[in-house]
């Protein structure tokens, strides 16, 4: 995407020319102001007028949709992500306006409405629906904003912070087939987050690699919620041939998961190996210690500050997606497989 810079190069002028033009100045030149125009069709540039209009009168907001009120404020995941919002927030002088949507008003209401009338200067939105049809109206509508830890389905070129889901996933299963696991489950969040489909698409194509089997009965829905990990594994554990290790798309569900176990008489690891995913600090302490694929939220939230800071700015950014690297943290909650 061109910048306000790219357009001044391009006519042989300087920003502040461009801008004038932008903002229909009078004391610019029929030449200049033809120029700058040309420049900004060859382009294709959109001038960000929202932008613009919040230079020149901005609330010093940043607005933070986030996706599940239930979940947002017990989640260490999300809490390390604010962490790194807000430093670079106070760092630029801005303050954060939280906006927490259930799952029914979320369907319902506009991203592009809680703007209101410059309300908020930028918009992050954590955990975007994978066919979110309001971030492509914040897109057209040319707000600022970053997409945090979920992307659009086919919208590749729309800025955004996330991790190497895929990358996360075969390095759990290659550690489970390491330790001689063959018959391997998982617990997965609600299909309709990106991070959720990239789990399950990457989870069976790496069984696949290792030639083993998949089994619908070994996979169920935990919400990403402690719970619902627990109930998620309750059934799994019902069919009459159980999987020797479980992958949880979440810590959060690989807790759950561990409780159930516990409950149904199967002890962790020496029955059952259990492989979380997000590194949140309670895994390190947890009974076993959970063995988890790590990666910095704190460190996801901290560059999507630093790339909104850009949009705004209007400076070119070399790639609209980031994608955080991960590692697999080993514990006690895996072990060989009997």
């Amino acid at each position: 995407m061109a910048t306000i810079k790219d357009v001044a190069k391009h006519a042989g002028v300087t920003i502040g020319t461009v801008s004038r033009v932008l903002n229909n100045k009078k004391w610019v030149s029929e030449d200049c102001r033809r120029k700058v125009l040309l420049a900004i069709k060859d382009l294709h540039y959109k001038p960000q007028a929202h932008a613009r209009r919040l230079r020149q009168k901005h609330s010093s907001i940043w607005g933070v949709i986030a996706p599940h009120h239930t979940t947002i404020f017990r989640s260490p995941f999300f809490t390390k992500i604010m962490e790194g919002l807000e430093e670079v927030a106070a760092e630029k002088h801005y303050r954060l306006l939280f906006h927490p949507l259930n799952e029914t008003a979320r369907a319902q209401v506009s991203y592009r409405a809680l703007l209101g009338d410059g309300s908020v200067d930028g918009m992050f939105v954590l955990n975007a629906w994978s066919t979110d049809a309001s971030i492509r109206e914040l897109s057209d509508a040319n707000v600022p904003f970053v997409l945090i830890n979920g992307k659009i389905t086919g919208q590749e070129d729309l800025p955004y912070v996330g991790l190497d889901n895929k990358g996360g996933v075969k390095m759990a299963i290659k550690h489970l087939v390491g330790l001689g696991h063959e018959r391997i489950g998982m617990i997965n969040g609600r299909m309709t987050a990106t991070n959720a489909l990239e789990r399950f698409q990457a989870f069976q194509e790496t069984l696949a690699e290792y030639r083993l089997d998949f089994q619908n009965e070994w996979v169920a829905d935990g919400d990403f919620e402690e719970e619902g990990g627990y109930r998620a594994a309750q059934k799994i554990l019902s069919g009459v041939r159980r999987p020797s290790a479980i992958l949880c798309a979440n810590d959060l569900m690989a807790i759950g998961a561990i409780r159930a176990l516990k409950m149904k008489g199967s002890n962790v690891p020496e029955h059952v190996s259990v492989v979380g995913f997000d590194d949140m600090e309670e895994a390190a302490y947890h009974q076993p210690a959970l063995t988890t694929v790590s990666f910095s939220a704190y460190q996801m939230g901290r560059l999507a500050a630093q790339k909104m800071s850009q949009i705004m700015a209007e400076e070119s950014i070399e790639q609209k997606a980031t994608t955080l690297q991960s590692e697999l943290i080993v514990r006690e909650s895996t072990g060989r497989a009997i």
